[in-house]
């Protein structure tokens, strides 16, 4: 199972998890920052004792825009929930398919070949572990975004956004330039598996003079 056309899969995915994680964990703080404690201890006490808020204000919210910064805030969000769970057209399907067509089709089976019982395993973890992201990262969001907000929208700065925004246009430059990307990561993985080039050029390269001990005068 394990090639070359897999490890380039899993090369490329590896980069744009990372890149995504990244964005995830710098825009924690500043989605804890709409959140309100003692709305979650709320939620909490509703969802243990099944008590139910009356909606006596429902006309009022009615019409209400929602802020920019939570809008900029929620599009980050849903792009980092999209990329760590895998689904279609971002970098991280790409990797995920490209993974998922190593396992399948290794070294160009031949119609009748059979796959071993890791192969099946270790695909359906791979996609269970999407599903299981996808939940997560919906239910977080739906608490988070779609929940009454009361007092004033939290003041976010460019320059804070700014590192998440970079984070996630790499993560398009890997989608848009997949093919570029993933042609470097499968010649990564031809010199991983096959180190010898590496190891005899770094055997025939001239050795450095050994260092001189200078005379003190």
């Amino acid at each position: 199972m394990a090639n070359a056309p897999t490890t380039a899969g899993a090369l490329y995915y590896l980069v744009s998890s990372t890149l995504s994680v990244s964005a995830f964990f710098l825009l924690i703080e500043l989605v804890d920052r709409v959140q309100d404690p003692a709305a979650n201890v709320l939620a909490v006490t509703m969802d243990a004792y099944g008590d139910d808020m009356e909606e006596e204000e429902a006309e009022e919210e009615i019409g209400v825009a929602i802020p920019a910064t939570l809008v900029i805030l929620g599009i980050c969000f849903a792009s980092c929930g999209l990329l760590l769970a895998g689904l279609p057209p971002l970098s991280g399907f790409i990797g995920k398919f490209a993974i998922l067509t190593a396992v399948f089709n290794p070294n160009g089976l031949t119609q009748g070949s059979t796959l071993s019982l890791a192969s099946w395993v270790f695909a359906g973890l791979l996609v269970i572990s999407g599903l299981a992201a996808m939940i997560a990262i919906t239910r977080s969001g739906i608490q988070t975004f779609w929940a009454p907000i009361e007092g004033r929208v939290p003041r976010v700065l460019l320059m804070e956004i700014a590192p998440v925004a970079f984070l996630l246009a790499l993560c398009a430059g890997l989608t848009i330039f997949g093919g570029p990307v993933m042609t470097y990561m499968e010649q990564t993985a031809q010199s991983l598996h096959s180190p010898e080039t590496y190891i005899e050029g770094v055997m025939r390269a001239p050795r450095a003079p050994p260092p001189t001990a200078e005379v003190a005068p």
